[in-house]
């Protein structure tokens, strides 16, 4: 089972559908909030999102739709 995660990591973010993560994007900002969907081009929408810069928070959102191209890592608490 554990290979098969590692073989496809979307199988890994369907799994993690609302808990918190945490992404940083290339543009070195970093978003924080639950995970509520994601696609096979790992386009994620997360829901309660706070967006931080150099590990300040920034802004506070609802919902957020963030492109998987945009994307550096992805991890959960």
């Amino acid at each position: 089972m554990a290979s098969e995660t590692i073989k496809k990591p979307i199988v890994f973010l369907m799994k993690n559908i609302q808990n918190n993560v945490r992404v940083k994007l290339k543009n070195d900002l970093e978003y924080r909030g639950r995970l509520i969907q994601c696609d096979n081009y790992m386009n994620l929408i997360i829901d309660d999102a706070t967006e931080y810069h150099n590990g300040d928070p920034v802004a506070d959102y609802g919902n957020i739709f963030i492109r998987g191209n945009n994307i550096i890592f992805i991890s959960f608490e």
